[in-house]
């Protein structure tokens, strides 16, 4: 999907959120087009006064550089969702009254149509040439079908009334933030996970990269900027929190394996109930990697056994010997095709880490693993 975020009156592309938010969708794999649009300078707006002529910040020159930098860039082959904070609204409307731009959805940040009261002069002289109460908005409605309203309660420019008529108008999802001022740098807000949470929203995800979205919402905002490498180490404890998202996502289906030999092994771990569940609706293969035929009686083995085939998990068993020089992981998943789960062990027991893996190239090893493994299988 590609995404095209608009900044406001004075503003800058470096600015608020904008920068962290264009990270975060490009390390899920998406397109984000964030450019500068022309801008006087508000110091010296200020200095000069009133008079001073706005030669920059006006419509026409907005519309002309979309048209001349972003435009050609949007082909049609990729949905559109264009994402705008203050004048940047207002400005998408016109955009798409103008250049009749079929869009997947759009996210409208602190919008408004018309000249606001609690405005400084040197923004109302600005936003002069873009406002606008009387589009065609039935019309608008065609080309933008889908859209959120985002405002605060306690917006220092944008009083209620104008906001409510802008989202009434374009029929947006309303979402209103407490205290966050003009949801802006200027109360802290450099960083806006609802706008990407909703972003995230319109977009069809590999099952890898929803996890690491999740993951980024739940720890530090930095987390999936550094992940771009597609692999992921957990502890024992995190992998639990995979585990559960991954079956509770899975489209297709997956492949797995298990070592006999496993000391910690629990047939009615959380873990393996959520597979049998999941197996109703998905195709999953468990291979018993037989470290020594004897593990083959014991009772928590027979007892995975037997539940994965009620469950309808096909399960085959794999004597290690034959593909220990085959393979390069014996405890592993491939989930939908997407993504490898390798389990580590300490001390060949113990596990001591999860790997997650999302690369090309380990892809197309953990496929040759599954392969080597199912020419030397029995299924049960």
């Amino acid at each position: 999907m590609k995404f095209v975020i608009f900044h406001g009156s004075f503003g800058s592309k470096n600015g608020n959120w904008f920068p962290d938010l264009k990270s975060r969708l490009e390390s899920l794999g998406q397109t984000v087009i964030l450019s500068q649009f022309p801008v006087e300078n508000y110091d010296l707006v200020t200095k000069t006064g009133e008079p001073y002529i706005f030669l920059k910040q006006n419509l026409n020159n907005w519309l002309k550089f979309f048209e001349k930098n972003i435009l050609p860039q949007l082909d049609g082959k990729e949905k559109l969702c264009f994402v705008g904070h203050s004048l940047g609204p207002l400005f998408i409307l016109h955009l798409v009254d103008k250049y009749k731009i079929k869009i997947d959805s759009a996210i409208f940040v602190s919008p408004f149509l018309d000249q606001l009261p609690n405005t400084p002069w040197q923004l109302a002289k600005a936003n002069k040439t873009f406002f606008k109460t009387d589009f065609d908005f039935d019309r608008l409605k065609k080309f933008i079908p889908i859209s959120y309203a985002l405002c605060s309660d306690k917006d220092p420019y944008i009083p209620n009334h104008q906001f409510k008529l802008f989202a009434k108008a374009m029929d947006s999802s309303v979402i209103y933030v407490k205290n966050a001022g003009h949801l802006n740098a200027e109360v802290n807000l450099n960083e806006f996970p609802l706008v990407f949470d909703l972003c995230c929203s319109r977009i069809n995800l590999p099952l890898y990269q929803k996890f690491l979205a999740r993951r980024s919402q739940q720890q530090a905002s930095e987390f999936i900027r550094f992940n771009k490498n597609k692999v992921l180490t957990l502890s024992p404890t995190e992998a639990n929190d995979e585990s559960r998202f991954h079956f509770m996502n899975l489209k297709n289906g997956g492949f797995c394996t298990l070592i006999s030999s496993s000391t910690n092994l629990n047939p009615h771990d959380q873990y393996y109930e959520d597979g049998r569940k999941t197996a109703k609706n998905c195709d999953i293969t468990r291979v018993i990697m037989v470290v020594n035929k004897t593990d083959l009686k014991r009772r928590e083995i027979k007892e995975q056994i037997k539940c994965d085939l009620i469950a309808g998990i096909k399960v085959g068993l794999c004597e290690l010997k034959d593909v220990k020089d085959l393979v390069g992981e014996y405890d592993f998943g491939l989930w939908d095709d997407e993504y490898i789960c390798s389990i580590h062990y300490k001390n060949s027991k113990k596990q001591s880490e999860i790997i997650l893996d999302g690369r090309h190239d380990s892809l197309e090893k953990a496929r040759g693993w599954k392969d080597e493994i199912l020419k030397h299988t029995t299924f049960l």
